[in-house]
């Protein structure tokens, strides 16, 4: 599937109860006439009386809706840190969604500090999946929704090159967008687990570090085709064209049926991305494949669409 449409594909596990609990415990996730003469020197005051009183209760309501906003966040600590096991997922899968509607959450020093806690919890970290993903997956999604970089360290301190934890917490890192967090993850593009190579491929077009230039060039060469295709994507993010010849060949008709385990809709996101990466680098060749795209009225009216909007 795409990751935020900057990349090409990222599978990840789904994110379940531990194998103990019952069916009732196991979360679902997400998969509103009558005419007055007033004198003049009586309707101003009650004008002003009036816009006053309208002032006063949208302030009001706007504290009560940033107080209800942030009550909300602290519940859901609250419930991941000791509800059921079905309402702590859930808890856990709404946090990022809350954070994204209400930022400043994200840089409270108390919200940071019960993140903190929370992410350390040990009793957090033994609820996992039958895969071994733990709770702590989610909180490091909702520690990239943030943006907050007073987590990048944590975040980076919890990587484990084995521990299916680990995308996500590469991941989180990726979204925070912190530049001190390239240099860690440079050696997991080499780490045995395609997964894991991918998420940090991904993750390192995300953060932008100059640094990352010839890991990414590296990862150009990897056996995995995924990996092979975000590396290219993440290179042209960074305004490199060292990927040039991955983007061709996914901009080459047929190129992608040549990958039978790609369905037809997940060929098209593909080409989709390949194209406005394409297009970032103000490249002759690459220009003349988007344009040939272009004129192919065989396909998909989205990689069509893209194909007129980015074409030079």
């Amino acid at each position: 599937m795409l990751a935020k449409e900057t990349a090409i594909t990222l599978d990840r596990p789904d994110l379940e109860t531990s194998p103990g609990d019952s069916v009732e415990d196991q979360p679902t996730l997400p998969t509103e006439t009558v005419t007055l003469n007033i004198h003049s020197f009586f309707l101003l005051p009650f004008l002003i009386l009036v816009g006053i009183g309208i002032l006063f209760g949208i302030y009001i309501l706007g504290v009560n809706l940033l107080t209800q906003e942030s009550r909300d966040t602290y519940d859901l600590l609250e419930t991941i840190k000791t509800g059921r096991n079905h309402d702590r997922w859930r808890s856990a899968f709404e946090l990022s969604s809350v954070l994204t509607r209400d930022s400043k959450i994200g840089f409270d020093k108390r919200f940071v500090a019960k993140m903190t806690n929370l992410f350390q919890d040990p009793d957090v970290i033994q609820i996992t999946t039958q895969n071994g993903v733990s709770l702590k997956a989610y909180l490091a999604q909702a520690m990239g929704s943030t943006k907050n970089p007073a987590f990048t360290q944590l975040l980076l301190e919890a990587i484990d090159d084995i521990h299916p934890d680990t995308v996500f917490i590469i991941s989180a890192l990726g979204a925070l967008g912190d530049k001190r967090s390239a240099r860690r993850i440079h050696p997991l593009t080499l780490n045995p687990s395609s997964a894991i190579r991918l998420t940090a491929v991904i993750a390192l077009g995300e953060i932008g570090n100059p640094t990352s230039f010839p890991v990414l060039e590296k990862a150009l060469d990897d056996e995995e085709p995924n990996v092979r295709w975000d590396a290219a994507v993440a290179l042209s993010k960074m305004g490199s064209k060292a990927g040039k010849a991955v983007l061709l060949d996914l901009l080459r008709p047929g190129y992608l049926e040549e990958f039978k385990s790609i369905d037809i809709n997940e060929r098209n996101r593909i080409l989709v991305v390949a194209m406005r990466s394409a297009a970032k680098l103000d490249d002759p060749e690459l220009d003349q494949a988007i344009g040939l795209l272009a004129e192919n009225r065989d396909l998909n009216m989205d990689v069509l669409k893209t194909a007129l909007e980015v074409k030079r």
